[in-house]
């Protein structure tokens, strides 16, 4: 085996271990944060993330309808509804986690300048959140209009097929500037 094989082997099997921790962390965290079986109430009262991570889509989506001219309130913390019309829950498989941590996972495990990953960490956050919040708007005003489902997919399909070629076209330039950084380090 060369010793490109090795590193490659190594940089995919921390990838894959931080991915698989963060995001069982957050499924773990997400269970002990749910009343029933095992519940930390002050975790679920002061850090949940998670809670908040679905609070800033279904709120940041709910200006956006606001801006597009429609009227909407969240229900339950899980549902964002137009006035006398159709609505979207978004439950924890909607949240876009996965997705999250994948990035995350990625930019950690990759070398580089502590500002210059920070800075495509937070950038790619903030992308695979604005497109989390374009589906529920769209889904939103699909449901409302009685619109036709895409390739005939469901939503949470469609989306993690967009999510996930929006983050392999970020992992590529992320990969592209940093080759770029490294040769003029060099």
């Amino acid at each position: 085996m060369t010793v490109e094989n090795k590193s490659f082997i190594k940089y995919a099997a921390k990838l894959i271990i931080l991915y698989l921790l963060l995001d069982y962390g957050t499924t773990l965290f997400i269970g002990i944060t749910t009343q029933g079986g095992i519940y930390i109430e002050w975790l679920d009262k002061y850090f949940n993330y998670v809670a908040w991570l679905r609070h800033s889509i279904l709120s940041t989506a709910k200006f956006v309808m606001y801006l597009l001219g429609y009227e909407t309130h969240i229900h339950s913390t899980y549902i964002l509804q137009i006035k006398n019309g159709s609505g979207v829950r978004m439950v924890y498989s909607c949240i876009g986690y996965g997705v999250l941590c994948f990035w995350t996972a990625f930019i950690l495990v990759n070398k580089g300048k502590f500002w210059f990953k920070t800075k495509w960490l937070i950038s790619g956050l903030i992308i695979i959140f604005i497109t989390n919040v374009l589906r529920v708007v769209v889904l939103l005003i699909a449901l409302q209009k009685k619109m036709f489902k895409p390739f005939t997919l469901d939503h949470h399909t469609f989306y993690n097929i967009v999510a996930y070629l929006i983050v392999i076209g970020m992992m590529l330039l992320f990969l592209k500037q940093l080759k770029k950084q490294q040769t003029q380090q060099g």
